[in-house]
């Protein structure tokens, strides 16, 4: 018991129980000093009343008795205070780890709750942030998309732009030429009257004619080029709108670069607007002209597959690096030297053959050509 005490109690406790123990000792102590006086005077006054031995035989006897009689109900009341101070004690410590226990598993609840609300905070900062970052990734793809259309909007609105003065431009031209037509026939007919035949005259009368129809021809093609209508149901002819494109190019194609067509027997008619589809493919082949940094070669093929048209366009420049090609079609993103490109070209082509519902891909390898795959349907798909 005095042990479990020891075991229970505090360093304070601990120094009222050693004084409790002293005390205990020093009990005993004078327990055993008052017996053995008790034993050695009682012996004495004993032996001075009376010499009987019978007698003192009895006395010793009920003194005995009396002492342990008197030193039972003093022990009994000793250890009884005692053993109740002990279990008041016990009861105190068990009331007071009880209340720790209590105190510690309220403490415990409350930081539970508190670690409950801040990870419920934390999931609603989380969601928020979730949400925070999904408007912020919405906004850049909007902004991102404004300034495509913006970009194509001034781009639409300086073709239209260009197309009011190159329409202008082929108007006033058209007078001239035909004047020169005029001139040209008249003077014909009077060489041929006049019974005139030299050859000389020959060869300048070709001349003015060859001029008339390239000045025509170029003419015709600038009226095509510049249409700004928002009609996509025209029929055009693809390998017309080529021709015209090739023919406005004739400055960058020169004698320096052949031109090979491999184009499908007869006319390939597709619904289309014909302004924005000749930009396509002036800018596409403004492209492989300008990849051709000497001499070289453009391919042009045209195959029709089922309810569409294949045009491939084949160049022999420099090609496009493999961690570019991805990007080609990007507003802004080109590998031309600074000055030379905008990086509006193909990206521009790719807006207009998506809403032709058309698709346009590209092929090609660092140093060996590029390859540009335009497919358009036959017939307007809505």
């Amino acid at each position: 018991m005095i042990y479990f005490f020891i075991k229970q109690e505090d360093s304070d406790g601990l120094t009222i129980m050693m004084k409790k123990i002293k005390f205990e000792y020093k009990l005993t102590i004078s327990y055993l000093i008052i017996g053995g006086l008790w034993i050695l005077f009682s012996d004495k006054i004993a032996d001075s009343i009376t010499n009987d031995q019978d007698i003192l035989t009895m006395i010793h006897i009920f003194k005995g008795w009396f002492y342990v009689l008197i030193t039972g109900l003093l022990f009994y009341f000793f250890l009884k205070k005692h053993l109740n101070l002990l279990r008041k004690t016990e009861k105190e410590l068990e009331d007071h780890k009880n209340h720790l226990q209590e105190l510690v598993d309220q403490e415990t609840s409350n930081l539970d709750r508190t670690l409950n609300e801040l990870k419920r905070t934390n999931e609603e900062l989380n969601i928020k942030n979730d949400i925070i970052n999904t408007q912020n990734e919405s906004l850049k793809e909007t902004l991102h998309h404004l300034k495509e259309t913006q970009t194509q909007l001034l781009e639409a609105d300086k073709m239209a732009s260009l197309g009011i003065l190159t329409a202008g431009i082929a108007h006033e031209i058209n007078n001239p030429l035909n004047f020169i037509q005029g001139g040209y026939t008249g003077l014909k007919e009077y060489l041929t009257e006049a019974g005139i035949k030299n050859e000389t005259v020959d060869i300048l009368m070709d001349s003015i004619k060859t001029g008339v129809e390239r000045s025509v021809n170029i003419v015709s093609g600038l009226s095509q080029f510049s249409k700004s209508d928002k009609d996509y149901e025209a029929r055009c002819d693809i390998h017309m709108i080529i021709e015209n494109c090739l023919l406005m190019l004739n400055s960058q194609i020169q004698d320096r670069i052949q031109i090979i067509r491999n184009f499908e027997e007869g006319p390939v008619q597709v619904s289309c607007n014909v302004g924005k589809i000749h930009q396509v493919f002036t800018n596409v082949l403004l492209n492989s002209c300008q990849a051709i940094e000497k001499e070289g070669i453009i391919s042009i093929s045209t195959i029709k597959t089922g309810k569409s048209v294949n045009i491939n366009i084949k160049d022999t420049g420099k090609g496009i690096k493999p961690e570019d090609l991805p990007r080609v079609t990007e507003p802004f993103f080109t590998t031309k030297d600074p000055g030379k490109g905008t990086g509006l070209g193909l990206a521009i082509a790719y807006s207009i053959i998506k809403e032709h519902k058309g698709k346009i891909e590209f092929e090609s390898f660092n140093e060996s050509g590029t390859t540009v795959k335009i497919k358009l349907p036959l017939q307007r798909q809505l």
